[in-house]
This record gives C-alpha cells, structure tokens and sequence, in this order.
C-alpha cells in the first residue's frame, strides 16, 4: 500500500555544499533529485571532494542553473556567471568521506570566484549522480518531528529561529507527525519513493543555513539516541515523476 502525503518544502544544492534553495517543484528520476549536487568543489591538493561541516562558509554561496551557464552569488551580492566544460584529461576520482567519487573536473571561471571567497584553492567538477551524496539520494522529514524538536529547543533556553527544516538540508519535507517506517511506500506528487533507514547527522545541522555561523551548538544534543544521530529518513525513487511544493498531485 502507498501512502501519499502533503508536501511543505522542496530544497537542493545544485553545487555540493552552496546553499540549500527552496524549490517550488523538482523532478525525481532513478538518481533522485534533477538537479541535486550536480557539481561539487575539489581540493587539488589532496584530491578531496569539500565538506560542509569542514568548510562552512560554503552555505554563504548561491548557485542557480541558468541554462547554458551556472550562477554564484557571495554574500556581497556579487554574480559570476560563466560556462562549464569538462576539462580535457579531467577524469578523476576524488575521495568523498572514504570512498570513491567519480568526477569530471571543470574549465570554469567558477574556479576561481569560488576560490577566493573560501580563501584556498578549489576546482568545480560535475559529479557522477549519486557519488558525492553521503546516503540515500532522498532525505524527508516531517512536520512533527520538526515541531518537536523546536519545543525542546525552546525549553532549553535558545531563543532564536531555528529555522530547522533548512539546516536538516532535506529533499523534502511532508506534512506527517511520525517518520514512515522503513519499507514504505510513499507517493510525493506524480513520484512514489520507498523509505529507508533513519539518516545519521553531524554537525552540519548547528551551522546557520545562510552564514554558516554556528550559532545553535546544542542542536546535535538533541538529536542524540542510543543509536546515533539520528533524524529524518533516507528515500529511494521507485517510480520518477514531479513533485509540487504544498501540493499532493
């Protein structure tokens, strides 16, 4: 049986690591998102794939897909807008947490920009899908769960916004009190994805989602159990199609 729930919020990040955008839709294909950590950031140095939680102010830029050409925006609100191309002999595999990411390195202007706002030297390279995605192509969490940890948040003393369903960085977030058990068939628009296991966290999630400051330490804590760091749930696509922000078809 397939249980259709309510979508709240759409995100990805076109370049691994940028900024998580709000999508009013996306395509779900057998890889997952269109469109989700097509690029991602190597060091030359070591031949390591960037990581966030290593590198926080990489939230501070946005990318956007213009067509023929990638956008990014620093936080001074500065645009480089500028073709990519797979650079000749740009075939590598770069290590991503341990493990093997296939990847095509870029001749880009991006190079450069993105270079100097994180102050060391970075190349863009696209992807292989799925290679630079830590889990499951899909991650979901729900409104309830969300509610609640904000309520234990609040009770602990922190008085801000925690704006929490940006710093899980989820593919989706659907209107539901209790994470579907693994197993699970849902259907999320015209796409039904099955559920997998709960998704382990790190300190990613206490960054700010726009600055990267991290201004909410203790919000590991409480997603802390016996099993880990756990919150929300990996997805896999069963049968692709669109799905609609705030919209069930």
């Amino acid at each position: 049986m397939t249980r259709r729930l309510r979508v709240q919020r759409l995100g990805l990040a076109l370049i691994k690591g940028t900024r998580h955008t709000d999508r009013d839709e996306i395509e779900l294909d057998p890889h997952g998102p269109v469109g989700d950590r097509t690029f991602c950031l190597v060091d030359g140095a070591t031949q390591r794939v960037l990581r966030t939680v290593e590198n926080p102010s990489l939230v501070q830029l946005v990318a956007q897909d213009l067509g023929d050409r990638l956008a990014v925006t620093t936080p001074n609100g500065h645009t480089t807008e500028a073709t990519t191309q797979d650079a000749a002999d740009g075939i590598q595999v770069a290590d991503y947490w341990g493990r093997g990411a296939r990847i095509r390195l870029q001749d880009s202007e991006l190079s450069a920009a993105i270079s100097q706002h994180l102050g060391r030297e970075v190349v863009l390279a696209r992807a292989e899908r799925g290679d630079v995605v830590y889990a499951d192509p899909i991650s979901m969490v729900t409104t309830g769960a969300l509610h609640r940890l904000s309520e234990a948040i609040t009770a602990s003393g922190y008085a801000g916004p925690p704006a929490l369903d940006v710093r899980f960085r989820a593919t989706v977030t659907v209107d539901a009190d209790e994470d579907p058990a693994p197993g699970t068939r849902v259907q999320l628009g015209s796409a039904i994805v099955e559920v997998g296991e709960p998704l382990e966290r790190c300190a990613v999630i206490d960054l700010d989602p726009n600055t990267g400051e991290r201004v909410l330490p203790r919000l590991l804590e409480h997603v802390r159990s016996d099993d880990g760091l756990l919150f929300g749930v990996g997805a896999r696509v069963v049968r692709p199609g669109r799905v609609t922000r705030l919209l069930s078809d």
